[in-house]
């Protein structure tokens, strides 16, 4: 009986690559079986990491848009010493 490690098929399903060993006897023994239970925990914890990562990308670009914002607003606040003229209402180019 062929055991196969490794098929590469092509879009038809014609192989293009194989790599097995042949095995006689019990099928039970002839290899490691993993299955759906065995694999639960790795994949639950891959979709963890991932949610993580992707809400630590979420909150980095939220605190990089709220730093921008208190930058802006200091610019555009008005200097307590100097008065306010009409030629400073007027005019927005001048500071």
């Amino acid at each position: 009986m062929k055991i196969y490690t490794n098929i590469i098929l092509d879009i038809k399903n014609n192989i293009l690559e194989e790599e097995y060993f042949t095995y006689v006897g019990p099928i039970a023994k002839c290899g490691i079986h993993y299955t759906y239970g065995a694999n639960k925990n790795a994949k639950l914890m891959g979709k963890k990491a991932k949610r993580e990562k992707k809400l630590a990308e979420k909150r980095a670009k939220r605190q990089a848009k709220e730093g921008k914002k208190k930058e802006v607003d200091v610019e555009k606040s008005l200097d307590i010493s100097k008065p306010i003229t009409l030629d400073f209402l007027t005019n927005p180019d001048k500071k």
